[in-house]
């Protein structure tokens, strides 16, 4: 046989060994392939234990503990015991509801005198008479309940929402934001920064409720219901007070911290998908896909999460202007204790109050960037260099055409808007307080 002759018995083993490699690089090829999916897949697994274990359990565990929301729904044991903690704070609110009208207890200003003080030599007298009747008359429509109206109904309008018509929104916002965030473990800090503001007003505002009960001794007469003038059955009273009072800030500052750590999520979401836009790590479509998930998010905390703010925010200015109102008419003749204090409540409303506008508004600010999204990225032709111009301008006229806006009393909140009415309101309490007369005490 010649050299160059090949035999059949050659040609078939070659045939079979390359038949061999070429498997051996298939199967290798699919090795890497399963290997990548795999090393793709355990950072987002990582990611989303780590977001239930330090930002979604504890959150829900506020929410459970203020009766919003059950620990879990998958176990009934948990559904039952959230049951039972809702019925038990919706039992010390109404308590807390009536043991105000008993002892004469305002949120606005502390305990209220019996008697005015220019009447205090004529209690038998026929004016002095009308004038209590028909001060105690407004004051328990107007003080008493109004506000406890206000507040329960914030209370059950929280309960609907967290309980009812969530419908795992919040989870998959929790999600969807630590899966795109690059610093999960910012996120969580400012979690518990938010939290821990909230847990400084409530000690504050124990610490003003229990101050006030110390100054004013004793608890004024009701003409409705006849208390014994006993010092024990009257200091078992304060404190029964004191322990629902107790639970009325706490239901309100929850529910408030709650929604300043939504609109934070939905901010930090934005500015995420707006970066990486810009930076070419998302398809168009898909940053279109996922504004539209902004955009039900956004919906439902306008919709249902701000049901609750808004009429706890009403309140919340309400006693606000009220403690104004009271103290520049007794500046002059009150303690300057008792000065004080009223400054440092007037201080908790306001706070208490005016923090859901600067969230809000702030959301609207992070909403209103989106819209340059196209014109940033038509600027930037070699990060989008591969983008083809009908998509640059698909991007560019969708985002133009984005009117997001973080709503109260469903009305947008516009930071500029915001400030403009803080100042007035500020100009205003400073015009009256220069327009006293300090000496005598009248305008």
């Amino acid at each position: 046989m010649a050299e160059g002759d090949i035999s059949p018995a050659s040609s078939s083993q070659s045939t079979l060994a390359h038949s061999n490699f070429a498997g051996s690089d298939c199967e290798i090829l699919d090795e890497n392939i399963i290997i990548a999916e795999i090393s793709e897949i355990e950072p987002t697994a990582a990611i989303l234990r780590y977001c239930k274990r330090k930002f979604h359990r504890p959150y829900v565990a506020i929410l459970s503990f203020a009766g919003l929301k059950p620990m879990t729904i998958d176990s009934d044991w948990y559904s039952w015991l959230g049951h039972i903690q809702t019925f038990f704070i919706l039992s010390f609110l109404i308590l807390g509801y009536v043991l105000q009208f008993v002892t004469g207890f305002r949120r606005d200003r502390g305990f209220v005198a019996e008697v005015p003080s220019q009447y205090n030599d004529i209690s038998e007298d026929f004016y002095y008479y009308q004038y209590r009747k028909y001060f105690e008359t407004g004051e328990i429509v107007f003080t008493y309940i109004i506000p406890s109206l206000l507040h329960l109904s914030g209370f059950l309008a929280a309960i609907y929402v967290y309980r009812i018509a969530d419908n795992e929104l919040l989870q998959s916002l929790i999600e969807r934001v630590f899966i795109l965030s690059t610093s999960p473990k910012k996120l969580v800090v400012n979690f518990w920064i938010y939290k821990t503001i909230a847990l400084i007003w409530l000690i504050l505002s124990v610490a003003y409720i229990t101050f006030i009960g110390m100054e004013q001794d004793g608890i004024a007469k009701n003409h409705y219901i006849k208390l014994p003038n006993i010092a024990d059955t009257q200091g078992t009273l304060k404190a029964i007070l004191y322990f629902c009072l107790l639970f009325h800030d706490l239901v309100q500052v929850v529910i408030v911290s709650s929604y300043s750590i939504l609109c934070l999520l939905l901010r930090c979401y934005l500015n995420l998908l707006k970066e990486k836009l810009l930076m070419h790590s998302i398809e168009p479509l898909e940053w279109m896909r996922e504004i539209c998930e902004f955009r039900k998010h956004l919906h439902h905390l306008n919709c249902r999460i701000a049901i609750p703010v808004s009429l706890f925010t009403l309140l919340n200015l309400s006693y606000c202007f009220s403690s104004i109102i009271h103290l520049f008419k007794d500046m002059n003749t009150c303690p300057v204790k008792i000065f004080s204090m009223s400054l440092a409540n007037i201080s908790l409303w306001m706070i208490l109050a005016l923090v859901p506008f600067f969230q809000a508004a702030g959301l609207t600010v992070t909403c209103r960037s989106t819209q340059s999204c196209g014109h940033l990225i038509s600027i930037r032709p070699f990060v989008h260099r591969n983008t083809s111009s009908e998509e640059l301008n698909t991007i560019l006229l969708y985002a133009s055409s984005l009117k997001m806006t973080a709503k109260l009393f469903r009305v947008p909140i516009i930071s500029h808007y915001v400030c403009f009415i803080l100042l007035i309101c500020i100009i205003v309490v400073l015009t009256f307080g220069m327009c006293i007369n300090l000496s005598i005490g009248i305008f």
